[in-house]
């Protein structure tokens, strides 16, 4: 089947993910890549003009909720991926592909979908059972990173404590599920049956 064709935006966010070669995990500990990681988004957010907005990085993959101003999602992810690539093999002497194929985007037009996808992304060390809440993962930008400036999450709605709280709140299997569905896609989108479950989802109001 065809790539979808990048949709391109300045304005609206996308969720990105990509994978190791054949699912195995990264060659190097977690805690080197992730420093490896920081470094490139921050180069990037420099070069390119990338906001991040969430980073969550994973034994094998990554997410990541951004911006592009300059409307240059391939380059930028074309550049991600091939400079942590040359990084990371450099300290093992690795010579197959890391990262395994293309990565996968989604554009996200809607606030309540981003706010859904935001703490999705939150929450995917909780799923995997590696900790039992979002703030106790050390591989995400819920710790201080210093060019994490760009969430669209409102901070009025309780501070840093309310919006932890908020990211700890479990989805049920039926409602990760949707989430899944709409990042299928090119564009998020949960078609109008399953609109009404979704939209019961509390809000960082």
């Amino acid at each position: 089947m065809a790539r979808p064709h990048l949709i391109r935006s300045k304005s609206h966010p996308y969720h990105v993910t990509a994978r190791c070669n054949n699912r195995e995990f990264f060659p190097l500990p977690l805690n080197d890549v992730w420093k490896i990681m920081i470094d490139e988004l921050d180069f990037l957010a420099e070069k390119h003009s990338l906001k991040t907005h969430a980073f969550v990085l994973m034994g094998n993959h990554f997410h990541l909720l951004c911006q592009t101003p300059d409307e240059n999602l391939d380059v930028i992810m074309q550049a991600l991926m091939r400079r942590t690539s040359i990084k990371i093999k450099s300290r093992v002497s690795e010579i197959n592909h890391l990262w395994g194929g293309p990565y996968h985007r989604t554009l996200i037009r809607n606030q309540a979908h981003y706010y859904q996808v935001y703490r999705y992304i939150y929450q995917n060390p909780i799923r995997a059972g590696i900790v039992p809440r979002v703030e106790q993962y050390p591989y995400s930008t819920l710790k201080q990173v210093p060019f994490l400036i760009h969430s669209f999450i409102p901070m009025a709605f309780g501070g840093q404590e309310g919006e932890i709280l908020w990211l700890n709140e479990k989805y049920k299997d039926e409602e990760q599920d949707l989430i899944k569905r709409g990042l299928r896609k090119g564009e998020f989108d949960i078609n109008m049956k399953s609109m009404r479950n979704f939209l019961r989802l509390s809000l960082p109001t």
